[in-house]
């Protein structure tokens, strides 16, 4: 690599993760979390991000004689595990980096529009 690029690539790397289809993580940090919550607050809460177990992955990965049959059977199970949680919502304590927007935005704005419709709005 060359000297001096390094923020460049950074923001490449990124750009090309946050406009993907899906997005999967495998690290822990600022990146993936501001880079989830991002993708979470551009396309409404419904990106796609894959989080496999980690410990699975690495086992997948140091075994030299795996199969790709094998290999790619248990991504498959990784994935359905991880379309089983659905959409994640907020926990409490939860990073605002990840998590940028409130679990029930779509009912906020239902309100919100209900009020300046009525005459109640009021702009901060």
């Amino acid at each position: 690599m060359r000297q001096g690029y390094s923020s460049r690539l950074a923001a490449l790397d990124y750009t090309v993760c946050l406009h993907s289809e899906v997005f999967v993580t495998t690290q822990g940090g600022n990146f993936p979390h501001f880079l989830m919550g991002h993708r979470r607050y551009i396309y409404g809460g419904h990106a796609k991000t894959i989080k496999p177990d980690k410990r699975k992955l690495a086992l997948l990965f140091d075994n030299p004689n795996i199969r790709w049959e094998v290999f790619k059977q248990q991504m498959k199970d990784m994935l359905h595990h991880s379309d089983q949680k659905g959409i994640e919502l907020k926990k409490p304590g939860a990073s605002l980096y990840t998590f940028p927007m409130p679990d029930c935005m779509c009912k906020q704005e239902e309100a919100r529009s209900r009020n300046c419709s009525s005459g109640k709005c009021m702009m901060f």
